[in-house]
């Protein structure tokens, strides 16, 4: 085991409420005729052939999740639905999903799912966690998953997974985050107005270290806190190469793991505006600085008496009144790396506090000019009048001069949803960026990226070790004549959700980059005049495998 010892890290979050300057300049935050919003999307689901419908089953939020991975290893995104009566395997067919029996059916109600390469063998595995608190794990076996143990005991309400090599060992750990039953008991704060609970009363999360294939549950004090957690993120948001742990909790203030780099971890509390019903953890470079930046959807509503008819708002006044004064409906944050350990809320600056009743997000480039986007799914709860913000569509906000800008629903291209999960892969190999989006109690959707970029191009890319496996925690820079891109190779895990792990850069009208990367063991490659509209598999040898960006491989 390769381990290194540093000192801990002194991580103080200083989240701010208003107030902030960060040299941002006064935006109009919707996009209008000065700036026609580029990014659009269009309903393509029956011709994709995904077809899958969730009962929304489940107590709370429900279980409609979707995650992607290439389990056969063509190149092409599979994806993998729950939230209907099974659990539904779909592999892509050259751009088309076909419902397969790669994966056995089971007796057990799933809740939710994550992808990892436990064996580092090149192939995908697959971790089931049941309502029941069961974990069902399958290794992928070519191809077809074949049910196996990988050592992870049975939980009490678990809401998700993620991976990272945590002590740098060279293999995939786990962190395993529980929620609680709403049908059991309400969360410590549900009535709680002042945000901060000191006793919480969800479940415990965990960190498993990987040992030869097999999970070991890691004991420490301080991977601890029973909270209702509902998304988390491993990667490194301090800079010092150990990833680190983001988990967005329920009706409390999130939680930071500071990896100290010698096996443990800090626990830090994040206090401000994370005093909410914090539900996803997206973490991505949004201000383009080079480093990471997190976004947590929550939940914000307009006025809603004056946007209603009055006997509508009669009925729901009881609901209405606890969710407007509850003191946790405050919106998204989104927390602005500082660079020195140090974030800062910049929501408000930024342009992305305001997005309804929101669940799963995603933070990357949709119409391929270079800059980061944001999209996330909202539940749908009340309608407010159509001559303003309607927050029962997915939110939009496009990246615009170092901010961002709500794409109004009439323009984006995408309907009323009681979303949930949502999943960002390019399914059809066109260069673009697509979505799927769990619907609570109906179909899951299928969004084919309909934004023009003719004149826009991308590179795609998947950093792999010598087993062909992903190498997570890998630092890929890609370097333009005018701006530079940094991104982290991780599980891209969020709330019911997992984007694919190539990723993406939009590169605007550039037609060749410089390409940068340093795998987590130190080693780093160069590669100059690397041609984009391509997606590359790079290894420590080379590229070894390419192919255009046109549907085909």
């Amino acid at each position: 085991m390769q381990v290194r010892h540093v000192a801990a890290v002194g991580l103080t979050l200083a989240v701010v409420l208003a107030g902030v300057t960060l040299g941002v300049p006064s935006l109009d935050r919707t996009t209008d005729a000065r700036e026609s919003p580029r990014i659009a999307f269009s309903d393509v689901t029956e011709s994709s052939g995904l077809d899958y419908e969730a009962v929304g089953s489940g107590v709370g939020s429900g279980n409609s999740g979707v995650y992607v991975a290439d389990v056969n290893n063509d190149a092409w995104p599979d994806l993998l639905t729950i939230g209907g009566e099974s659990p539904a395997l779909f592999v892509n067919d050259g751009g088309e999903f076909v419902r397969s029996d790669a994966l056995p059916t089971l007796d057990e109600h799933v809740k939710s799912a994550v992808f990892l390469d436990v064996e580092r063998d090149g192939w995908t595995d697959l971790l089931l966690f049941t309502s029941g608190g069961s974990v069902v794990s399958f290794r992928n076996d070519g191809g077809e998953f074949v049910r196996t143990e990988y050592g992870v005991e049975n939980l009490s309400y678990p809401l998700g997974a993620t991976g990272a090599d945590y002590d740098n060992d060279g293999d995939t750990d786990l962190f395993v985050y529980q929620s609680g039953p709403w049908s059991d008991r309400k969360p410590a704060g549900y009535f709680s107005l002042d945000g901060q609970i000191t006793e919480d009363n969800g479940n415990a999360n965990y960190l498993y270290e990987n040992v030869d294939g097999q999970f070991r549950r890691v004991e420490s004090a301080n991977v601890s806190g029973n909270h209702w957690s509902l998304a988390a993120s491993f990667t490194d948001l301090t800079g010092d190469g150990y990833p680190d742990i983001h988990v967005a909790n329920d009706y409390n203030n999130d939680t930071l793991y500071v990896n100290t780099g010698d096996g443990t971890f800090e626990r830090h509390t994040l206090g401000g505006s994370t005093a909410r019903n914090g539900m996803s953890s997206e973490v991505a470079d949004v201000t383009n600085d080079g480093r990471p930046d997190v976004f947590v959807s929550n939940i914000w509503f307009p006025k809603l008496k004056g946007n209603m008819s009055a006997e509508r708002y009669e009925r729901l006044k009881r609901l209405l009144d606890f969710v407007v004064h509850s003191g946790r409906t405050k919106g998204n944050t989104l927390m602005v790396n500082q660079g020195d350990g140090e974030f800062v809320d910049s929501a408000d600056e930024l342009g992305v506090r305001h997005g309804g009743w929101g669940w799963a997000a995603s933070a990357t480039d949709f119409d391929n000019d270079g800059d980061r986007d944001i999209v996330h799914t909202t539940q749908i709860v009340v309608r407010v009048n159509r001559t303003n913000p309607v927050y029962t569509y997915p939110m939009v906000f496009q990246g615009r001069d170092g901010g961002f800008a709500s794409v109004n629903a009439s323009t984006h291209g995408m309907y009323e949803t009681d979303g949930r999960g949502l999943a960002t892969l390019d399914f059809d190999h066109d260069g673009a960026q697509e979505l799927v989006v769990a619907q609570y109690d109906d179909s899951f959707v299928v969004y084919d990226n309909a934004a023009d970029t003719t004149d826009r191009g991308s590179l795609q890319m998947r950093v792999v070790d010598e087993n062909g496996a992903t190498a997570l925690g890998a630092v890929v820079t890609v370097r333009t004549e005018t701006r530079t891109h940094v991104l982290q190779q991780t599980a891209n895990v969020d709330y019911l959700s997992q984007d694919t792990r190539v990723e993406h850069v939009g590169v605007g009208t550039h037609e060749s980059v410089t390409l940068e990367v340093r795998w987590p063991d130190g080693t780093t490659r160069t590669f100059e005049d690397v041609d984009v509209n391509r997606r590359l598999r790079v290894t420590k040898s080379g590229i070894v495998e390419t192919s255009s960006l046109n549907g085909t491989v």
